[in-house]
């Protein structure tokens, strides 16, 4: 039986990927902790329903990953006790060509998926330390594959997939584990963002028929990798992104 952390805290986990990992986590027994930025009803909804699995209900942490990632990581620590294990689902809606986008809106980007990552992991770091945690993010295709609406995002992910390696390399030693899943599009609607994209149903359309399995990810069938890289089944598994994505990688 995996055994997973008894302290989680998940970032974005407010809506989509990062609430069906809360609702899992705490299924499992598991005290989390969401952390989101604004949405306060959302959060206060994705507390009740993990608290209705009869697990632990969890703590909310508002702020924002992005400007003051230790922060929420210091927050959490407090309100759980301690930290084994720190998700992050959290990415800026913010669409558009590489030539399009500002350079505040690529900052910002890079400020939620890089640094703020960067900086989590070092605030989280003495705390999984004694106890041998986990940490996983959320990556997606559009690291290593061209989308026309990621060309901010895509940099980012593809930045935050080369930190994950290295941490898994560098924290490895110290008993810390660093993973992430890499997506496609995920069957989410109301996650936010499908207005501002032009085209997005036929985008959609396309690309569940290019899919091998046909369709789109249900945020829960991410949210059980991630829930799974953070227990000890994975135990001897680090530095790595898994493709989560109905096969679509293996055609791109």
């Amino acid at each position: 039986m995996t055994t997973l952390p008894s302290k989680v805290l998940v970032v974005g986990g407010s809506r989509g990927i990062g609430r069906a990992t809360v609702v899992q986590l705490t299924a499992a027994g598991t005290h989390c902790a969401i952390g989101y930025n604004a949405n306060d009803d959302a959060a206060e909804q994705t507390q009740a329903l993990a608290a209705a699995t009869g697990g632990p209900e969890p703590v909310l942490v508002r702020g924002d990953l992005g400007a003051d990632a230790p922060g929420m990581v210091n927050a959490a620590i407090e309100q759980l006790g301690g930290l084994g294990g720190f998700v992050t689902t959290a990415v800026p809606i913010l669409a558009g060509r590489t030539l399009s986008v500002t350079r505040e809106e690529y900052d910002r980007v890079f400020d939620v998926q890089v640094w703020g990552l960067w900086e989590a992991v070092r605030a989280a770091l003495p705390e999984l330390e004694k106890v041998r945690g986990s940490v996983v993010a959320v990556s997606s295709l559009g690291a290593n594959h061209y989308a026309r609406y990621y060309g901010a995002i895509g940099p980012a992910k593809a930045a935050m997939e080369n930190l994950i390696r290295y941490y898994g390399a560098e924290l490895g030693p110290r008993g810390v584990r660093v993973n992430g899943v890499s997506p496609s599009l995920v069957d989410n609607p109301g996650h936010g963002g499908e207005d501002i994209i032009t085209g997005v149903q036929e985008m959609i359309q396309g690309v569940a028929k290019k899919t091998p399995l046909r369709r789109l990810a249900k945020p829960e069938e991410l949210a059980s990798v991630v829930v799974a890289l953070l227990g000890s089944d994975f135990s001897f598994v680090t530095g790595q992104t898994i493709a989560v994505d109905g096969g679509y990688s293996l055609l791109a």
